[in-house]
């Protein structure tokens, strides 16, 4: 099944793996899907493009805003535009490094049912299942299974000689 182009950019996206620098001279604070992400002052880390290019777009605005504020009189800041989209694009520049592109993860049909049904198999038949012993298995257990294989059953042999009658029939795949 073929993405649209909206996912096909996102997953291009993911792919790239960018270094993040933090050249503000404080440390950064930022979240990003709900998770808090600081970086120290002069410290970098590598992420995923989405993630870093939403940290430095803030982590420049920060910048930029203390810079223009800093500035300005103490008492004119009334509707002052504190930065523009050149700006931060500029600021991006210093802030955010290529690193590497990750290939696209290729999976045949056959690998991904393998992968599904281990998934299955880890979830749902780690239950345990009883063993079943000779001492739980009673005369009737065993006369009704030989009878469900159409052998005809002496029901005055012991138990012991039903069973070894059905474990030979198992043996030969009846």
């Amino acid at each position: 099944m073929e993405n649209n182009p909206i996912e096909k950019i996102a997953e291009e996206s993911e792919r790239k793996i960018m270094r993040f620098t933090n050249i503000d001279s404080e440390d950064f604070t930022h979240s990003f899907r709900g998770i808090s992400i600081t970086i120290q002052k002069g410290h970098s880390y590598v992420g995923r493009l989405p993630e870093v290019d939403h940290l430095a777009i803030h982590l420049a605005r920060k910048i930029l805003s203390r810079e223009k504020k800093a500035k300005m009189p103490a008492n004119d800041s009334k509707g002052v535009q504190l930065f523009n989209d050149k700006e931060i694009a500029e600021l991006k520049q210093k802030i955010l490094s290529f690193v590497a592109e990750e290939q696209p993860e290729r999976v045949t049909a056959e690998q991904a049912r393998k992968e599904d049904i281990e998934n299955l198999e880890n979830k749902y038949e780690k239950k345990e299942i009883p063993i079943v012993t000779p001492d739980d298995v009673t005369k009737k257990d065993v006369i009704k299974d030989l009878e469900s294989r159409g052998v005809k059953v002496d029901v005055s042999k012991s138990k012991e000689e039903l069973l070894e009658q059905l474990m030979e029939l198992e043996s030969k795949g009846e």
